[in-house]
C-alpha cells in the first residue's frame, strides 16, 4: 500500500482519539505508528535489489501479534491515550496492507512468516516483482529514472535466478508514475 492511504488512515485513527480523550499527541503518535512499520521494507529491497535474492520477504515489523500485544498492555498496564493512539494506528497499517494487498491470512503474522523460512512464496504465494512502485509513487521527482532502476534491478534478478519462481509475477497490474 502506498505512503498517503496510510497516514489518511493513521490520521483518522489519531483524530479519533483525540476527540475521545483530548489528547492532542495522539494524532502524531498514530500517525507515526500507523507509517513507521514501513521501514521494514529497507531491508527487503536491500536483499532484492542489491543482493538479488527474491526467495525472502522479511516484513519485521507488520505482524497482528505485535497489536495483540500491545492490546493486552494497554488493558492490563498501560491505559494511556497515546498507546490507544499507537494501537489504533498500527491497526490501520497492518489492517489496510493485509486488505489492500490480497495477500493469505497469514502473510501478516510475524510467526508464520519465520515458520516458513520468511520465504517469498510460502508466505504471499507469489513473489511480488512490483512491489517497488510504493517507492517510486511517493517519490517528488526522478519517477521515471527510479522506476527504470528498479525494473533494471529486477530483469538482473530474474535472470541471475533463471526465473525460479516458473515465472510467477505480482497480482497487482503494473502502474506509471505520477
Amino acid at each position: 500500500m502506498n505512503l498517503l492511504p496510510h497516514v489518511a488512515l493513521s490520521s483518522a485513527a489519531g483524530v479519533g482519539v483525540w476527540a475521545a480523550t483530548g489528547d492532542e499527541a495522539a494524532i502524531p503518535v498514530a500517525v507515526a505508528a500507523g507509517v513507521l512499520p514501513d521501514l521494514d521494507h529497507l531491508l527487503d529491497y536491500y536483499v532484492r535489489y542489491f543482493r538479488f535474492n527474491w526467495k525472502y520477504m522479511f516484513l519485521l515489523l507488520h505482524g497482528w501479534e505485535y497489536l495483540a500485544a500491545g492490546v493486552l498492555i494497554y488493558g492490563l498496564w498501560v491505559r494511556e491515550p497515546w498507546l490507544l493512539a499507537a494501537l489504533l494506528g498500527y491497526a490501520t497499517q497492518v489492517g489496510a496492507d493485509q486488505f489492500n494487498n490480497r495477500v493469505k491470512w497469514h502473510t501478516y503474522f510475524i510467526v508464520s512468516r519465520a515458520l516458513r523460512g520468511f520465504r517469498s512464496m510460502e508466505t504471499l504465494g507469489r513473489v511480488d516483482y512490483r512491489g517497488y512502485m510504493a517507492v517510486v509513487n511517493v517519490a517528488p521527482f526522478g519517477k521515471e529514472r527510479l522506476m527504470q532502476w528498479f525494473e533494471r534491478r529486477t530483469a538482473q534478478a530474474r535472470s541471475r535466478a533463471g526465473a525460479a519462481d516458473g515465472g510467477v509475477a505480482t497480482a497487482s497490474p503494473a502502474r506509471s508514475p505520477r
